[in-house]
């Protein structure tokens, strides 16, 4: 049964991969794939991304032990517009691995609602969360809705249409320079509450060089200092593949928390093991 299972479900893939596009490029949704005309197929309203994820977590437990958790398991993606490009964005982590050191504090759900503007020369607002929120109740959802944070971006595109970096149609950089700000911020169990009105600085960079293959970055500053925790980085790095179109497996890497310059104290410890890698299948409904 189980053979007969698994053939079932690669034949399934090699057909959505297969009839991922038309021969002109354009993406095909799930209407074309399903041959259906119902819930909104064909609309392009609702996209995302279904696969695993896999990062080491290093923390000191209440003994000051080192101790590195291996969190790996199922990750799953949607975003809805409502109009134009204003979306709903939430992120889903079913953890695989269960052991005892794995640390409370792990979110299950992170969400956003806003307007995500891609263009060039067009800014992005909204709001973020990526507290603690779990699936077992064991943290006040309400409680960290005052600990996301509201943002504004702007994004501008570095290449253009003759620029000798264009290898391809792919080929851009990004620069995307932003104002975040929290109302309230904890420790990183997300129980005691530090401070409130916490404002961040800073501006991310992704490079397409080629074949959407890139790289990419961002650098943070803390006008107030005192906000400023130990999980708090001064820089982040990742890169990846990345084809938003319908029926593509995409691979990503980034290390987000307690990156620091060399002339700024490092609090935790937090090497390129502690990155998140990420391999999604996508979709377009």
């Amino acid at each position: 049964m189980k053979k007969y299972l698994f053939i079932t479900i690669l034949w399934f893939t090699q057909s959505l991969f297969a009839q991922g596009f038309y021969h002109d490029g354009t993406s095909k949704t799930m209407q074309d794939v399903l041959k259906a005309d119902c819930c909104l197929l064909g609309q392009y309203k609702i996209n995302g991304s279904i696969g695993m994820f896999f990062n080491k977590i290093t923390y000191l437990d209440p003994m000051k032990n080192e101790i590195n958790y291996n969190r790996y398991g199922a990750n799953f993606n949607i975003t809805a517009k409502f109009y134009k490009e204003v979306q709903l964005r939430l992120s889903f982590y079913a953890d695989l691995n269960q052991d005892q050191t794995k640390p409370k504090w792990l979110s299950n759900v992170y969400y956003a609602f806003g307007n995500y503007n891609w263009r060039d020369m067009t800014f992005s607002y909204g709001y973020e969360n990526y507290q603690p929120n779990r699936f077992d109740g064991s943290y006040d959802f309400w409680e960290n809705m005052k600990r996301g944070f509201f943002f504004v971006s702007f994004n501008y595109y570095a290449i253009n249409g003759g620029s000798k970096l264009k290898i391809d149609e792919s080929s851009q950089i990004y620069l995307s320079p932003f104002i975040r700000y929290q109302p309230e911020y904890t420790d990183r169990y997300g129980v005691k509450v530090l401070g409130n009105h916490k404002l961040i600085l800073g501006a991310s960079s992704r490079y397409v060089i080629a074949r959407n293959f890139y790289i990419e970055g961002a650098v943070y500053f803390y006008p107030k200092s005192e906000s400023k925790v130990p999980w708090d980085p001064d820089f982040t790095y990742g890169f990846g593949l990345f084809d938003w179109k319908s029926f593509k497996v995409n691979f990503s890497y980034g290390n987000w928390i307690a990156n620091r310059f060399p002339w700024n104290k490092k609090e935790m410890k937090n090497d390129f093991s502690n990155g998140e890698f990420k391999l999604q299948f996508t979709y377009i409904w």
